[in-house]
């Protein structure tokens, strides 16, 4: 029995393209893969970003009322200090 080339031809050609179109496919599935864990890290950093501007906000809003509350007992002490002083003459 003899195979004529003919015949086997198209179908080696059909495993062949099949073939190629699997790798090709597993390929581009891995680009795409990347490219979405990218997307996802980028998301992450913003995300992160954001919050640690906020954070530093509160930070800045915080370090403020110290200040201004420092600043209102200073103000008491040196009243003191001056009724203390007006006293002992």
């Amino acid at each position: 029995m003899s195979v004529n080339f003919t015949k086997l031809a198209p179908m080696f050609a059909v495993i062949a393209g099949a073939g190629t179109a699997f790798t090709n496919y597993g390929a581009y599935s891995q680009t795409i893969k990347e490219l979405h864990l990218k997307v996802e890290a980028q998301g992450k950093k913003i995300n992160s970003v954001d919050i640690i501007t906020n954070d530093i906000g509160h930070l800045k809003e915080s370090i403020n009322d110290i200040k201004n509350d420092l600043k209102c007992e200073f103000a008491d002490i040196k009243v003191d200090i001056k009724e203390i002083k007006q006293k002992m003459r």
